[in-house]
């Protein structure tokens, strides 16, 4: 199970965990207690670093917070899930792709079930 990267998928996650301590007045985290107990069905949030490019060639990268469907508990420190929304900035991520994240990458976990 493999994280993703900007050079090989396109697409990465952002360190919740760095924000936090950026920011720890206005960035909130769940405890990391939560975050290490993930269960199948919960739905978490992470942000996606997404890299494009324009008719020009010019590269850019947007950031997109978007929720994740985790489909089994850890496993060896990662989680795997299934993305739940589109991006609004490209079609070449799509809603049901898998994602491995980690821990750190939550920054949300919403209060209902899947």
């Amino acid at each position: 199970m493999n994280l993703a990267t900007l050079v090989d998928d396109g697409w990465q996650l952002d360190d919740g965990e760095e924000r936090h301590q950026e920011a720890p007045n206005t960035f909130y985290l769940p405890p990391a207690g939560v975050r290490s107990s993930l269960q199948p069905g919960q739905i978490v949030k992470l942000i996606f670093r997404i890299d494009l490019e324009d008719e020009a060639h010019v590269r850019t990268q947007e950031v997109e917070r978007m929720w994740v469907i985790v489909k089994a508990p850890m496993q060896d420190g990662k989680y795997v899930g299934t993305l739940d929304n589109d991006p609004r900035c490209t079609n070449g991520i799509k809603s049901g792709i898998e994602v491995v994240f980690e821990p750190k990458h939550v920054i949300q976990v919403h209060s209902g079930a899947a």
